[in-house]
């Protein structure tokens, strides 16, 4: 048996298989193109979130205390 992993196979791609390699390529960029956007619009000031958070985490505390 000959050993088809030792040696590698000249493949010669026409037109269509260049257009779906490319096709591909495409889309995969427009993905992370989207995901980039999206990463993007999700960038914005934790202070805020952080001021609500320690709010939010002192008046359950005075409630907590209310009820003992």
């Amino acid at each position: 048996m000959p050993d088809f992993d030792a040696k590698e196979a000249n493949v010669k791609l026409n037109v269509a298989a260049m257009k779906r390699e490319k096709a591909l390529i495409d889309r995969e960029e427009a993905e992370m193109e989207r995901k980039l956007k999206e990463m993007a619009m999700g960038l914005k000031d934790a202070s805020e979130f952080n001021r609500w958070k320690s709010e939010m985490g002192e008046k359950d505390e005075i409630e907590r205390l209310e009820h003992i």
